[in-house]
């Protein structure tokens, strides 16, 4: 098993990238390959020498790097050289079973669709990610890939989400329900009721209707297929909102001695606290819909979490997650591959 991971993405890249692939290859004894300026590479693996002793750390060289602020479709036209577009062609070559970056989300979408391909009948690919909820979690998708879709989309996602959901976070028959502002059959914009009534026809996926944001927090699915706009909008709320209530409790439990010393007593009760809502296990978001394991993690991801990023490249290319949605669809929704949805629409421009 080989990972290829762009080594120059994210905000603590290439330092906390470099000692997130050390530990994978560590942890899930498999080659992950470094992709990116090869002495800089080595310059960080310096500083590992004992760790990286006897471990598959592969340098793969690639001189440019997709900046934040590049426009990503552009970008990758033009640096073929780049960290991410190397990676991805090493997917597509056979090289690779699975590509990780914290770099430029369109970057790696404009990538995967170029280098990687998509799945046969796929009109969009999504990100799906984790999602904790009081019962456990569920995933979400789309969270960023596509700002604009249509209902044949969210079918696409829905059977995506299911097969994901279903081989790869074990879930055995997992409830799908499309993001609304109304629980009822008919809440919602257009978008989500023609989408409503296509889901409702679509076999082999369990759909239970529609489902509110606070209904998610309370598991009540475990498949939630929105469009890419309101998808990010919704987990990057969640994630500031429970950002604020850590630092809000904290300062409270600190602020005199009485609430201090409750703090003391409560330190282990505390801990557990903050693994429930450490989102770094849950690695990245998976370009679902691609030809090959396309990971993005987010751009804060230190060590610990591009580990897991790794993990979640590795466990989707050992479950064949391609071969799975590639197979839903065409039971599911035979005529997604005659929509005559341009792919290219899927590309940030």
């Amino acid at each position: 098993m080989n990972i290829a991971l762009d080594v120059m993405g994210g905000d603590h890249g290439p330092g906390e990238i470099i000692a997130g692939a050390i530990e994978a290859a560590q942890t899930y004894k498999i080659t992950v390959s470094l992709v990116g300026p090869p002495d800089i590479i080595r310059s960080e693996l310096a500083k590992h020498a004992t760790a990286t002793a006897g471990l598959r750390l592969p340098i793969v060289p690639a001189s440019q790097v997709i900046e934040m602020g590049e426009k990503p479709a552009a970008a990758v036209r033009a640096k073929q050289d780049s960290s991410i577009v190397v990676a991805s062609r090493m997917v597509r070559n056979g090289e690779a079973q699975g590509f990780v970056t914290a770099g430029n989300t369109g970057g790696a979408l404009a990538a995967g669709i170029f280098q990687v391909g998509r799945i046969e009948g796929i009109l969009r690919p999504a990100l799906i990610t984790p999602f904790p909820t009081h019962r456990g979690f569920c995933v979400i998708l789309d969270v960023g890939a596509n700002a604009d879709v249509k209902p044949e989309h969210l079918q696409q996602f829905a059977i995506m989400g299911s097969v994901y959901a279903r081989h790869v976070m074990g879930v055995n028959n997992p409830r799908v329900r499309i993001l609304s502002n109304g629980e009822e059959e008919g809440k919602g914009n257009q978008l989500v009721i023609s989408a409503y009534n296509l889901l409702a026809a679509t076999p082999g996926i369990n759909f239970q209707g529609n489902v509110e944001s606070k209904e998610i927090v309370e598991g009540m699915a475990d498949v939630v297929v929105t469009d890419g706009f309101t998808g990010n909008v919704f987990v990057k709320t969640a994630e500031a909102t429970a950002k604020l209530l850590q630092r809000v409790m904290l300062e409270e439990l600190t602020a005199g001695p009485i609430s201090s010393v409750g703090a003391f007593l409560a330190q282990a009760a505390l801990r557990r606290l903050r693994t429930r809502m450490d989102d770094s296990q849950y690695g990245g978001a998976v370009l679902l819909g691609l030809a090959g394991m396309v990971v993005v993690a987010h751009g804060r991801s230190k060590a610990n979490a591009i580990r897991h990023a790794i993990r979640v490249a590795k466990q989707g290319a050992e479950q064949n997650i391609q071969a799975k949605i590639q197979e839903g669809v065409a039971e599911s929704a035979p005529r997604a591959s005659r929509l005559g949805d341009s792919a290219m629409k899927a590309v940030p421009t």
